[in-house]
């Protein structure tokens, strides 16, 4: 693989624009693109939602989790700013009609799968229980707790370390 930089002054400071060649399309080369769209996706601090009545600009920190309830993606948040400094603020329910793999795509790093029906942001998480059959429960800021199944616990405790 090689990389190189190459100026285009057709493109406005702030525009990028990423090319990636190959003789054929590969997985390492949408591994890369993915990797890509997900870094660009870092310095996004609001993520819009489209409800059934509006369009939620929603601060990303603010996300607790995300399930799918039904047909319809619930995101639980920490209410306001003031409570982001409050692990035990109850938090807030907003419902979108998504699904959670492409909801997961808008998302940075710290989102991570637990479930089929789960994700949870890791700045979140407070601590990990053991659970039956393998699972774990994660316990997260608010009192939220979400069931890890046990598919999603090595790769869990991988990202935090554990």
């Amino acid at each position: 693989m090689s990389i190189m930089f190459r100026a285009n002054p057709d493109l406005s400071d702030d525009e990028l624009n990423v090319i990636i060649e190959a003789a054929k399309p590969s997985d390492e080369a949408m591994q890369l693109m993915q990797g890509i769209r997900k870094l660009s996706r870092l310095n996004t601090s609001t993520i819009v939602v489209n409800t059934e009545t509006s369009l939620e600009l929603i601060p990303i920190a603010s996300i607790i989790a995300v399930e799918v309830h039904d047909d319809m993606l619930l995101l639980r948040l920490i209410q306001n700013k003031a409570a982001m400094q409050n692990p035990r603020a109850p938090s807030n329910t907003i419902a979108t009609r998504d699904t959670l793999a492409h909801f997961l795509r808008r998302l940075p790093n710290e989102f991570v799968r637990i479930s089929r029906q789960s994700v949870i942001n890791i700045n979140h998480l407070r601590s990990l229980k053991l659970s039956y059959s393998g699972n774990m429960i994660a316990s997260l800021d608010a009192g939220i707790d979400e069931t890890v199944g046990r598919r999603y616990v090595a790769d869990l405790r991988k990202i935090i370390g554990a």
